[in-house]
């Protein structure tokens, strides 16, 4: 029906709109940090971090989460980063997936062995047809 409310088309409700809302699954927590051996690790999808990719801005979100590490999902580049004494561990995109900042996209993944007050980082990546294997350590001061 046109916009009595019955159809496709329908006049904004007495709620704001808001009903359709409460008809959607749940969502992810924009934010999560766990324990791993004597880390603590924030994860954020990082689109909310402005501007994007901005150390500084990173720097801020991992220090009001309070962590060591802090891994970001929203860029397509693979990497791990010291900058103002934390790390920040970029995994990149398993199946290099196109990003608007960056046409040329590695497949890539990360692997984290945490073991006490070390971290190694083993980063892989497929660059043309060949897997790159890197390592990064880091320790925590007790």
């Amino acid at each position: 029906g046109g916009a009595s409310g019955g159809g496709g088309c329908s006049s904004p409700s007495a709620d704001g709109g808001n009903a359709a809302l409460n008809n959607l699954p749940p969502s992810f927590p924009e934010t999560k940090v766990i324990q791993l051996g004597s880390f603590r690790i924030g994860i954020i999808g990082g689109h909310q971090v402005v501007p994007w990719g901005e150390m500084s801005a990173l720097a801020m979100v991992r220090r009001r989460l309070n962590v060591d590490v802090l891994v970001c999902g929203w860029r397509r580049k693979t990497g791990v980063v010291e900058y103002e004494g934390g790390y920040y561990i970029f995994p990149g995109s398993i199946t290099g997936a196109y990003s608007a900042h960056d046409p040329k996209v590695n497949p890539s993944f990360l692997l984290l062995a945490v073991q006490g007050t070390n971290i190694v980082c083993y980063v892989y990546e497929l660059i043309n047809g060949e897997v790159d294997v890197s390592k990064t350590e880091f320790s925590k001061e007790q």
